[in-house]
């Protein structure tokens, strides 16, 4: 029996050492709780002001915007980018006279009576322009930037009318004096002006087939990817036949290139021969240098 006090003061010191003690803990909650209260008082005090902000931001549009709507338009400017030689095939005279008449002037209307959308599509409907930018300012001007067509070939049909060809196949006609360095297609050619891209209708083989823009366009695309040819060819005549003669800006002969077609091969037979042939003779001295045949280039020489 003397032992049992004992084994219950054990049992109680155990109990005793173990027991958690909510007293140390306390602190430590106490000290979170400041901390956290600051964080959620920052989040409050920020989602305020991006509030605050953001009523700020969308008064000044709404009230830019009633601005706007209440100017009058004294002023209409027109921005045309030239090519990188400074040419033109657009002018701004051209452009305000299709969008405006002497009797319904766009400037000293009010802005919010101007038909952005009209005057954008009159003005891409030229042949010339390729991309066209149009809208009003808040101090009540109306702003136009035209982005233009650059040729890369031009064509005379057998009446006279000549045309440019562009590099996206888009064809536009020929406007005011300028002197561009371009491949210059004549001969047996009848094609009348199309509004849709070359590039997109030569999908339709029935039109490919029996189109010279096509041949001009892929010509001319095949020339654009060779520095050398781009420098020589001067002029392409083409026959009824569709075959194709070159006539070069060095040396006095015709190159007979014949149908447009494989001329990856015929091109690179063209600059061998011409390679070898300067190192031996003058250019000069040929009349005619035939591409047409597989695997060989075939020269006829003058007769003095």
């Amino acid at each position: 029996m003397e032992g049992i006090p004992s084994v219950a003061i054990l049992v109680n010191n155990y109990f005793e050492n173990t027991d958690p003690k909510p007293q140390a803990e306390t602190p430590e909650v106490n000290a979170g709780a400041p901390s956290k209260k600051k964080r959620k008082g920052r989040r409050i005090f920020f989602r305020v002001l991006l509030g605050l902000v953001g009523v700020a931001i969308l008064g000044l549009i709404i009230f830019s915007g009633n601005q706007q709507n209440a100017e009058v338009c004294w002023k209409v400017e027109v921005e045309i980018q030239k090519d990188t030689e400074g040419n033109s095939f657009i002018s701004e005279k051209e452009i305000l006279s299709a969008i405006q008449t002497k009797n319904d002037s766009l400037v000293g209307k009010k802005i919010v009576n101007i038909p952005i959308q009209k005057i954008h599509s009159t003005i891409t409907k030229n042949a010339c322009v390729k991309e066209a930018q149009v809208y009003t300012t808040v101090d009540g001007r109306l702003k136009i930037k035209i982005d233009q067509r650059t040729p890369i070939a031009r064509a005379f049909n057998n009446d006279g009318t000549s045309f440019y060809i562009d590099k996206d196949g888009f064809v536009f006609p020929v406007t005011g004096n300028n002197a561009l360095k371009l491949p210059v297609f004549v001969g047996n050619i009848q094609e009348k002006m199309i509004t849709e891209s070359v590039a997109e209708k030569r999908k339709d083989e029935k039109w490919a087939y029996h189109s010279m823009l096509d041949d001009m366009y892929y010509l001319t695309m095949h020339l654009r990817t060779d520095e050398f040819l781009m420098a020589q060819v001067d002029h392409v005549f083409i026959d009824a036949s569709r075959n194709v003669q070159i006539i070069p800006r060095v040396g006095d002969h015709r190159i007979y290139v014949g149908a447009v077609k494989d001329l990856n091969k015929k091109f690179k037979k063209l600059k061998k021969f011409y390679a070898s042939a300067l190192e031996t003779q003058d250019l000069n001295a040929f009349s005619s240098i035939h591409l047409e045949y597989e695997g060989q280039v075939v020269c006829e020489k003058k007769l003095y």
